[in-house]
């Protein structure tokens, strides 16, 4: 044993590292290599500044519309969309926008001009992916069907 002031260690000790400490260092190394490889804008192009602006960018772009069928102004004529729309309107929106349309939390959807577009494939817009004044998106609640029947309805009974 060799003794360093006052504390004895033994030699056979000293020579051998345990197996978890050596599988824990080699897996930190094998880690290290395969990040500096992954985030090193040389290899794969990756940088911190073009993350933050993609993130950047997916905030303050708008929504990808909700895909529209070809006939959208025949589809503003069938009665059964808009009272379809109208249950749904009541039991989703008419908390912030009001029971006739008349804006309480949310703005008046009665029109005759609207802030992000008055037509059905305006609304769909703003109804599916929500505006940054505050209006949260509804294309995963509602999916398309009832967001095209809500815009139908809204569209319905806009003032001209």
């Amino acid at each position: 044993m060799s003794d360093y002031d006052g504390i004895k260690e033994r030699e056979d000790g000293k020579k051998k590292m345990p197996i978890g400490m050596t599988v824990f260092f080699l897996g930190l190394v094998i880690f290290g290599f395969v990040y500096i490889y992954l985030y090193m804008p040389a290899t794969t192009g990756w940088t911190q500044l073009g993350q933050y602006e993609r993130k950047s960018a997916a905030i303050t772009a708008p929504a990808a519309p909700v895909e529209q069928k070809p006939a959208v102004k025949a589809m503003t004529a069938d009665e059964q969309r808009i009272a379809k729309g109208k249950e749904i309107y009541a039991a989703e929106c008419a908390m912030c926008h009001g029971e006739k349309l008349e804006g309480a939390l949310g703005p008046a959807l009665t029109g005759p001009a609207f802030l992000y577009g008055g037509e059905v494939k305006d609304l769909i817009r703003t109804t599916s992916g929500g505006t940054q004044a505050g209006m949260p998106a509804f294309e995963k609640q509602l999916g398309p069907e009832k967001i095209r029947d809500v815009a139908l309805y809204i569209r319905s009974l806009r003032k001209k």
